[in-house]
């Protein structure tokens, strides 16, 4: 997931020590129920959560960024749910078993689970929504990696059948799933927002289209209900009192959307908003403000910042492994984190977050070594730098920190390479899209786990990407890196059922990705957030803050 989920796991927010700090436009839709813009108008509770950006879409099924997907969440909901100890939990099935080669699962769905409109949810809610999902017409780059392992369903996505042969509805509430192999991650795919259930009737009266121009359509079974959508403003949530895990405590809540972080604070500091994420550069003013200080929490989050190097264009110097090493050996992590990240980061040797099963914890890392990389750098046919092609290095930019670290590895390469970047930040619907099309050539990312395996960043994001009848056998790798040993090791233990085996042979892919370097790991996230002393029952796991369940508001 992109932006968006090292530290040990934890079941709660819990204070951070500040003193380890210093060392390290128009409405769209229409108000379906009016006044949920103004916190705790009449005596009602209406939390304010800050979006850092503008929701990249109101669709499940094409939902990829962890911003967008901590909004969503709150509306519609998937068969399976992640709980507090990191581990998957029953929601809309309410148990679930596996056949005894693990190829097919029987969810039993909860009963009395109703839509946003009353009507109740059965079987083929789930069948429709994946099939939906994989559908042609809404073209999700997600489905491909996430629902491709249900039988039928490469059928859907490639335009040849309209259902999934790998879905059967039992009875109302039975569904079964089989999958074309037995795959022991499976079951965190269904945690992704294009497996989430949506309202085929509600979907079908606007056209077919999920969307914010229309609020009847954003029809899910969440907590919350789409109250109003103001494009560059705010979005405005309304507690749904028929909730099948009864009516939320809070009357609403409001995400007003700031992309300035100066701005956030300013709005904090004001008692405008009730939470806030905070940015590295923000620490010093906030430690000098002994009204905010302690409002200052820390909560885990498996997520990974790391600089890709594209090899697929035809005039990429990334094509050569020397090339890539050499940039990487190039880059000093330790700075980038004391001085972009102010010490609040966890330098990254691997690719896989801590809290992951079968992370290698004795991974071998390339070391910054300025000399070796100059050396590499000649052998890959750019002698001190010379003919090297000039490249944009592209971040998003809306974090004053990506922009520091951006700008860190920038002065690092001219000084130890002799290679002229040249920086170019963007908007993050823009760097998305750009990321769709494979078409950033050297850039700063990050990755949020989906699920704890290693499959979610091995598999998913540097196995070979074939084009099939028009799918994407690996759509989330846009970097071109491919290798057959890599390859050969992930597909086997994909499917793999000894635990054993397989992440033995996950390690060793592991270390042939980071020798191989299409990725420069830098550092593992900490996500640091201000909190209202007047908010309570906040809960998380290592994916983020938990849907506000049993979040609750005191009157000022």
């Amino acid at each position: 997931m992109y932006f968006s989920r090292s530290l040990p796991r934890a079941r709660y927010f819990v204070p951070l020590c500040l003193s380890s700090l210093l060392i390290a436009g128009c409405t769209t839709g229409k108000k379906t129920d009016g006044g949920a813009g103004l916190p705790s108008a009449g005596g009602r509770s209406i939390l304010r959560m800050v979006l850092t950006t503008e929701p990249t879409t109101f669709d499940p099924a094409v939902l990829q960024d962890g911003t967008t997907i901590d909004l969503i969440q709150q509306v519609f909901e998937g068969l399976v749910i992640w709980g507090e100890d990191n581990t998957i939990q029953p929601n809309l099935a309410e148990k679930w078993e596996t056949s005894s080669d693990g190829k097919t699962w029987t969810f039993h769905l909860r009963k009395g689970v109703k839509f946003h409109n009353g009507r109740e949810f059965v079987a083929d809610d789930f069948k429709y929504s994946v099939e939906r999902a994989c559908s042609k017409a809404v073209a999700s780059t997600t489905a491909s990696s996430y629902l491709k392992d249900i039988v039928g369903a490469s059928e859907v996505l490639s335009g040849k059948a309209t259902t999934i042969s790998g879905l059967k509805v039992v009875d109302p509430y039975t569904i079964t799933v089989t999958l074309d192999a037995p795959k022991p991650y499976w079951l965190g795919n269904m945690t992704y927002p294009c497996a989430y259930v949506v309202c085929k009737e509600a979907i079908e009266k606007n056209g077919n289209k999920l969307s914010a121009e229309s609020l009847d359509s954003l029809v899910g079974t969440g907590p919350f209900k789409f109250s109003s959508i103001q494009r560059g403003t705010s979005v405005s949530l309304v507690a749904y009192d028929g909730y099948h895990g009864g009516r939320p405590k809070l009357d609403g809540i409001e995400r007003p959307i700031v992309k300035d972080a100066t701005s956030r604070i300013n709005k904090y500091e004001k008692g405008e908003v009730d939470i806030v994420e905070v940015t590295p550069r923000d620490l010093s003013r906030i430690n000098d403000n002994p009204k905010i200080k302690p409002d200052l929490k820390s909560f885990p989050l498996s997520r990974i910042w790391y600089v890709s190097m594209n090899s697929d264009p035809a005039n990429s110097p990334f094509k050569k492994r020397e090339v890539r090493q050499a940039i990487a050996m190039a880059i000093n992590k330790d700075e980038a984190i004391s001085v972009g990240m102010q010490g609040l980061a966890d330098k990254a040797d691997g690719l896989l977050p801590p809290g992951v099963p079968g992370r290698n914890e004795q991974i071998k890392p390339l070391p910054y070594d300025p000399a070796k990389a100059k050396t590499l750098l000649a052998q890959g046919g750019y002698p001190n730098g010379q003919g090297f092609p000039a490249i944009t290095f592209t971040y998003r930019n809306d974090y004053p920190h990506v922009e520091r670290t951006a700008t860190l590895i920038q002065e690092q390469l001219k000084k130890n390479l002799n290679i002229d970047v040249q920086l170019l930040p963007m908007a993050w619907e823009t760097f998305l899209g750009e990321r769709n099309k494979k078409s950033l050539l050297f850039s700063h990312h990050s990755w949020g786990m989906d699920y704890l395996d290693p499959q979610n960043v091995l598999s998913l994001l540097l196995h070979s990407d074939k084009v099939v009848n028009g799918v994407h056998s690996n759509q989330e790798n846009s970097y071109g890196y491919s290798n057959p040993e890599f390859d050969r090791l992930c597909d086997a233990a994909d499917v793999e059922l000894d635990q054993t085996k397989r992440f033995a042979m996950y390690r060793q892919a592991e270390q042939i990705a980071i020798d191989d370097a299409p990725w420069v790991p830098i550092y593992f996230q900490r996500n640091l957030m201000l909190v209202s002393p007047r908010v309570g029952g906040l809960k998380s796991s290592l994916f983020g803050i938990r849907p506000h369940f049993v979040t609750t508001l005191q009157k000022p």
